[in-house]
């Protein structure tokens, strides 16, 4: 009986070591059962869009431990593939390494492989097996779910926590699957910073560098964030070239600017037109004449940009629309964007038709009076929104007197 009872007990020792002892006293990880952490999210996204929030939140906290399980499992497979002595003598080169995973049949580790080849793309690792380990051990995050729970607390109007989950997914924007999520989370970031602030806080604020507040500065980082990625405005040569043409002093300038000037990088529309309201706004608050006309050179620059975008857009769906259509004058294309209304409203809801109005405005501010003028002027006659074209229509006059003198 006692030898019966041994043997027992040996057995359940030694079942107990093979599953949670591998090769050399590694713990063995198992893959987690149950739904993707992936398919997780689109629910906690489902209950968000329903506006059952509670629910999301539980989902989107669920969908994390869930990535950290299956990451840990990663870990745990591609370790234990590595042990095998082909695979580890296949050296660094990515594409040798799964040659060698396929020939010892490590379907798993080269399952996982293949996975983050697909969803991020070859050149994310640069066929470096080394790279996609490193890329792997800070996979622990899970960007895609922070930014859900921090859009919560943002409808909830608790911003503490919004920020706390959006800079924590900002954080960790290089793991995102899809790598433009982190213009959404930079602009939703924004948006917060400046809702904080109060007409009365913006100005105690200037006067006092910062000291009352942090969000301006904070809603100023997130903006330029997002123009990092922008090649034209990161290009100084380019954006002061703009203002150069803008300040000729010849009635053709309005003309020659919008026939030299395109961009498509429609992502830093948003971000242009904000931070040109934002450097005038604080224009407004300073008395050294230097720094002033500092602050509008920003703000002109940012809203010729910007502008040059709009026509850019409204370009190439013109040409989409119209045969043989070409851009002749930035007085035509207003014209012809006038009798479509998908255009319009695109240009309404994206505060495209006010952004033309601010860059004379500004200009005009700046003492490039020609070129404000000109503008104005076409904007008066064309522009397809009636309450910006009757503004500039009130400007003409104001600003050819101004251009005379």
């Amino acid at each position: 009986m006692k030898a019966v009872l041994k043997i027992c007990v040996l057995s359940l020792v030694m079942a107990f070591t093979a599953v949670s002892v591998g090769a050399e006293g590694s713990i063995v990880v198992r893959k987690p059962a149950g739904d993707e952490y992936w398919y997780i999210l689109k629910q906690a996204q489902d209950a968000f869009d329903f506006g059952e929030y509670g629910r999301c939140v539980s989902l989107a906290e669920q969908a994390k431990k869930k990535r950290m399980s299956q990451i840990q499992w990663e870990q745990y497979t591609l370790d234990h593939a590595q042990r095998i002595s082909s695979v580890r003598n296949a050296g660094d080169e990515l594409n040798v390494v799964i040659q060698a995973l396929d020939k010892t049949k490590q379907k798993n580790a080269l399952d996982i492989v293949r996975s983050y080849l697909s969803t991020y793309g070859d050149a994310k690792f640069k066929n470096s097996f080394s790279n996609l380990l490193s890329f792997i051990n800070r996979n622990n995050s899970y960007p895609e779910a922070d930014y859900l729970l921090g859009s919560v607390y943002m409808v909830e109007g608790e911003v503490k926590n919004a920020s706390l989950y959006m800079k924590k997914a900002y954080e960790a924007a290089d793991l995102l699957s899809v790598p433009e999520v982190k213009y959404d989370i930079l602009y939703d970031l924004g948006k917060m910073a400046k809702n904080q602030l109060e007409a009365s806080d913006y100005a105690e604020y200037l006067r006092n560098s910062g000291k009352s507040s942090p969000y301006f500065t904070d809603y100023e980082k997130y903006m330029l964030d997002i123009l990092a990625d922008d090649e034209f405005y990161t290009d100084a040569i380019f954006m002061k070239s703009m203002e150069t043409v803008i300040s000729g002093n010849t009635p053709k300038s309005v003309d020659r600017f919008f026939i030299l000037y395109r961009s498509n990088v429609d992502r830093s529309l948003a971000a242009l037109d904000g931070l040109s309201k934002y450097y005038k706004t604080v224009s407004t608050m300073l008395s050294d004449p230097k720094k002033v006309r500092s602050e509008k050179s920003k703000s002109l620059r940012c809203a010729a940009l910007a502008t040059v975008i709009a026509v850019t857009r409204i370009e190439e769906t013109l040409g989409d629309r119209l045969t043989n259509f070409k851009y002749q004058s930035l007085a035509d294309l207003l014209k012809k964007a006038g009798e479509y209304s998908d255009i319009v409203n695109w240009g309404h809801d994206n505060g495209i038709w006010e952004l033309f109005y601010n860059l004379a405005d500004v200009a005009g501010e700046m003492g490039y009076t020609s070129f404000a003028a000109g503008l104005f002027t076409v904007l008066g006659d064309t522009l397809p929104d009636n309450y910006w074209k009757n503004k500039a229509s009130s400007r003409i006059s104001r600003s050819s007197a101004g251009s005379e003198s």
